[in-house]
């Protein structure tokens, strides 16, 4: 008895520590990715702030601001930087936006201040921080720290102009409310807590489970994660709702997939006893839980639509090019397309047959351009954004592409034709100084190809 009293004994202590541990890294990990979620927030809403700043800034004539002074107020150059400042102060969410004049000495002052209700005085000094100093240096910054001042407290950011010297001739300054911004930062702090609190609360009562070695408790927690399971499961309604358009399309093979992403694998390994039992439910929740979070993330820059890649990320990638063209390193191709007929398609056969017609087009681009590089930009158009492909390559794509098209046609003749006008540009340094000038030469080419086909269809 003695024997099997140190066993008990040894078993339980063992477990306790075990449990203590684990414990312990729940907390940890609660407060590292809460601390990892505000970074992440803090580095969003500073990008934000920046390109309010940036996008500002380039609207401003450098070789005007330089020269203004306060007898300017009411003449054209003046009036007209005033209502570009004003129109990013009515038309985003910011608390102020002005012009600021870098003097001598580290001195700065108010130039432009567009706000109605209480402007700053031209030539009236500004709290000193050191991004406004980084801005008078040329490089884009913002403040990691508020600063106050008579209209109250506040985060900065701020971006040089320059003027066709590249002398750095002024200043846009943005300012987003402090408590704001705080509150955001703190926003998720009450939910890190609740589910610290969650996971402390379950690991109490499966201490008390184990311990006691009751089946009837071992059945509870069952039923526990038999309601997350229905839980999950209204999860499932959600991304198959969300994902309807796919699913009704999409080939069985590939709907599959997306099903069991949301439903999970519906063969269950046998349990032996109630421990094991217990571990493959958790497993099964924790499993379907990351594959929740996965499809949420992959949604971030994909179409709900097409499934190819969306707005967001074609803005991102033209950034990237233009950054690109800038550096003289850009070596890309460029396919527009756009599908013929879908005005007629809508008219006669409704929305959901055109939505169709688009969600095929989309498989037979991925299939052969590959997801991350056809993007869904509006309505019925795509684009391809090919890197290192020269026009011989790209011939070759096309090639590829229309002969899907054709097998699409053939196979589905009683169903809609799907017709797709492209336009295609390579690009040349010699030629084109940034993406736009390349988008829009891209575009009349696929017009062209658009109103030949017409033509040849009348």
């Amino acid at each position: 008895m003695e024997r099997t009293d140190k066993k008990v004994r040894t078993s339980m202590r063992n477990f306790l520590l075990a449990l203590a541990l684990l414990l312990t890294t729940n907390i940890l990990m609660g407060v590292t990715l809460m601390t990892m979620s505000k970074n992440n927030l803090r580095d969003q809403i500073e990008q934000r702030m920046l390109d309010v700043s940036k996008a500002a800034a380039a609207q401003i004539d450098g070789d005007v601001i330089k020269n203004l002074t306060a007898e300017d107020k009411d003449k054209e150059d003046y009036i007209r930087t005033a209502n570009i400042l004003r129109s990013f102060q009515d038309n985003i969410e910011l608390d102020y936006i002005y012009g600021v004049n870098p003097g001598p000495n580290d001195t700065f002052t108010f130039a432009i201040d567009p706000d109605r209700v209480d402007p700053a005085d031209f030539g009236e000094a500004i709290v000193v921080t050191d991004a406004l100093r980084t801005a008078a240096k040329g490089v884009p910054s913002v403040d990691k720290k508020p600063h106050s001042d008579e209209w109250g407290r506040f985060y900065s950011a701020y971006s040089p102009i320059f003027d066709s010297t590249g002398s750095v001739v002024g200043i846009i300054g943005v300012d987003f409310d402090a408590d704001w911004y705080d509150g955001v930062l703190d926003s998720g702090k009450e939910v890190a807590v609740i589910i610290t609190m969650a996971a402390l609360t379950i690991g109490i009562i499966l201490s008390f489970i184990i311990m006691s070695q009751n089946r009837k408790r071992f059945s509870a927690m069952l039923q526990r994660l038999s309601d997350l399971d229905l839980q999950t499961k209204q999860l499932d309604e959600i991304i198959m709702k969300s994902s309807i358009k796919r699913l009704d399309m999409l080939p069985e093979s590939e709907s599959t997939v997306l099903k069991t992403l949301a439903s999970g694998e519906s063969a269950m390994k046998r349990s032996v006893d109630e421990y094991e039992a217990l571990n493959t439910s958790i497993e099964s929740a924790y499993n379907k839980l990351s594959s929740y979070l996965k499809y949420v993330e992959s949604g971030l820059y994909t179409d709900d639509t097409t499934g190819v890649q969306n707005k967001a990320a074609y803005r991102s990638k033209i950034k990237k090019l233009d950054d690109q063209i800038k550096a003289g390193g850009a070596d890309f191709s460029i396919v527009f397309l756009d599908i013929n007929g879908m005005k007629r398609i809508y008219t006669h056969h409704g929305f959901e047959a055109g939505e169709k017609l688009m969600f095929q087009c989309a498989l037979m681009l991925k299939e052969v351009f590959g997801k991350e590089n056809v993007y869904h930009v509006m309505g019925d158009e795509f684009i391809v954004i090919m890197e290192k492909k020269d026009r011989f390559d790209m011939n070759n794509y096309l090639a590829k592409f229309d002969a899907a098209l054709k097998q699409y046609n053939d196979e589905h003749v009683q169903e809609n034709y799907l017709s797709v006008a492209k336009g295609i540009v390579i690009f040349d340094p010699e030629k084109f100084k940034d993406y736009r000038q390349v988008f829009i030469e891209v575009k009349e080419a696929c017009d062209k190809d658009k109103d030949a086909h017409y033509k040849r269809n009348q």
